[in-house]
């Protein structure tokens, strides 16, 4: 097991497949290959494949192969192969993918490390690499069970079934996972699988003694905000009203704030952190700024988008009102300094609208006309999303400010909508029929791993990284229509499929080699943890709940 471990890992590690791009296609092929090779599915094929992702700008594939046992329940095995890139590597950037020469520790030595770092290097206990960790090491796991348990298959004597599904681009839009769903809701469907069990195996983090399981995965929504205030020559900026204020309102309101932070237990989901926020002039002129956008990440563990976007509406409000407020007392001394000035009072009516209401506005005229308009304004702004030139978050202020260019709305106004990717926050022991699936893997794991490997085992409620266990199952349901009618680039090119996601209601859990740094040039695995602890007690894992 470990020399096959090490086999699968070099080869996967030397594939530089990096996130949005074509080269995410070699180990998705590498995987199909290996599928086929396995005597079982000379008998099988129809159990194995390579599904192409419909609309995919890179023609990314998703592999996949079921071995089905005596029973149909059915643990699923799936983990990202796609990296980030590799350039804070600096000189030793050419050997980043490099785990079998040595090489690499022979430059990270010569780099900056900390005492950890390189307590770890010169210890001999860990594999260095891009990838490494985050997260081939556990996809090598997974593929040298899966030929054991093929094997097992082959012979008539595998007790439940196992589905094996790599996926491409977690890193950036989770494309791989959100589309794979369909491939596991089709096996359910054509054999009658109980899905027992999702392990992921990310790199699981080590605090102190203890290699922590993660239960379930937080959520992420991101809000973006168009602010429209009124435009006015900087010599008489009274005139004028500056978006810039009301969005920085907004933003001191919301970034960092506990209102939006839930607890779990003795876990608490991170505050608001905002990504981007600037006015919209496209050039230099000596006006106040008509407009500003931003769009910030939310963590969430239940609320629901509408209660964000509910929040926020308030939120929005409030700054509005004190903007107007601020501006007006500013004016009334002013107004004492200057006799040139002589308005009664400052005014402006709070205005928000979320982006499916100021659609409706939009539309109010002539319906056929605006969604001519919508089709033309999405296919010339996702192209620039395909093409590299523009990203989700970007384009859907380029979505919301087009629509709310046509419907010509003069007046402040504050238009609230969803930026992708958006990850639902799971927990495997809310699914139901399936309540407490996670604690029990977690017992199971932890009562195995320290009896026969001295490895305590610790538990976290939610993985605050985000993952793709949020496709597996929905445990705070929520309405879907209307969370992609605030969602401006909701459609052909993203989307997921809500509905399939609670059929095949999967409780997943986080289990993977002990990793440290990942993303980062000091990315490593632990040797004992990847090729002695982790499969041996992922293997019992799988055969414990087969039988839950």
């Amino acid at each position: 097991m470990e020399k096959r471990i090490l086999e699968i890992l070099t080869k996967l590690v030397a594939m530089k497949s990096v996130s949005c791009s074509t080269v995410e296609l070699e180990p998705a092929e590498w995987f199909a290959d290996f599928f086929k090779s396995l005597p079982y599915f000379e008998k099988h094929p129809e159990d194995t494949g390579l599904y192409e992702i419909p609309q995919d700008p890179y023609g990314r594939k998703i592999p996949y192969a079921l071995l089905r046992g005596k029973k149909t329940d059915t643990v699923l095995l799936s983990g990202h192969f796609d990296v980030v890139s590799t350039e804070e590597y600096g000189s030793a950037e050419p050997w980043a993918y490099d785990i079998s020469t040595g090489k690499l520790e022979e430059m990270i030595a010569k780099m900056p490390l900390d005492d950890r770092a390189r307590a770890d290097l010169e210890s001999g206990e860990w594999l260095w690499g891009r990838g490494v960790a985050d997260m081939k090491g556990g996809l090598s796991i997974h593929a040298a069970l899966f030929e054991q348990y093929a094997q097992q298959a082959l012979e008539g004597t595998l007790e439940g079934s196992i589905l094996f599904m790599p996926v491409p681009d977690e890193e950036s839009y989770s494309t791989g996972m959100r589309n794979g769903v369909k491939i596991l809701k089709d096996f359910k469907e054509k054999y009658g699988l109980t899905y027992k069990l999702l392990i992921d195996p990310e790199p699981t983090a080590d605090k102190g003694d203890l290699q922590i399981m993660s239960l379930g995965t937080v959520g992420k929504v991101m809000p973006a905000i168009i602010v429209q205030g009124k435009k006015g020559h900087m010599g008489h900026c009274y005139e004028g009203f500056s978006a810039l204020g009301i969005l920085a309102d907004i933003y001191l309101r919301t970034n960092g704030s506990l209102e939006f932070s839930e607890v779990y237990g003795d876990e608490a989901s991170v505050p608001p952190t905002w990504g981007n926020m600037r006015d919209m002039k496209k050039g230099y002129d000596v006006s106040i700024p008509h407009r500003a956008y931003g769009y910030f990440t939310a963590l969430n563990f239940g609320m629901t988008p509408e209660e964000i976007i509910n929040k926020l509406k308030t939120i929005c409000t409030e700054a509005f009102v004190n903007q107007v407020e601020k501006l007006n007392n500013e004016y009334q001394q002013y107004k004492t300094m200057n006799k040139a000035e002589t308005m009664d009072k400052i005014h402006y009516e709070p205005w928000v609208l979320s982006f499916n209401e100021l659609c409706d506005i939009a539309k109010e005229k002539d319906a056929d006309a605006f969604d001519k308009f919508y089709k033309e304004a999405y296919d010339k702004i996702i192209a620039k999303v395909n093409s590299g030139e523009s990203n989700f978050p970007s384009a859907t202020i380029d979505m919301m400010e087009a629509v709310l260019d046509y419907a010509d709305i003069q007046v402040p106004v504050t238009i609230l909508g969803f930026a992708p990717p958006y990850y639902p926050p799971t927990h495997s022991d809310q699914v139901k029929g399936k309540e407490g699936y996670g604690s029990k893997a977690y017992e199971f794991v932890s009562a195995l791993s320290e009896k026969e490997y001295g490895q305590k085992v610790g538990f976290e409620n939610f993985f605050m990284g985000i993952s793709d266990l949020s496709y597996g199952c929905i445990t705070s349901p929520f309405d879907y229509k209307k969370y992609s009618a605030n969602t401006p680039l909701w459609g052909d090119d993203y989307n997921m499929d809500f509905e399939a996601i609670e059929d095949v209601a999967i409780p997943g859990i986080i289990y993977g080699p002990i990793g440290r740094e990942y993303h980062q040039y000091v990315e490593r695995v632990n040797k004992h943890s990847l090729l002695h602890v982790v499969p041996e007690t992922t293997k019992a894992l799988i055969e414990y709940m087969w039988n839950l």
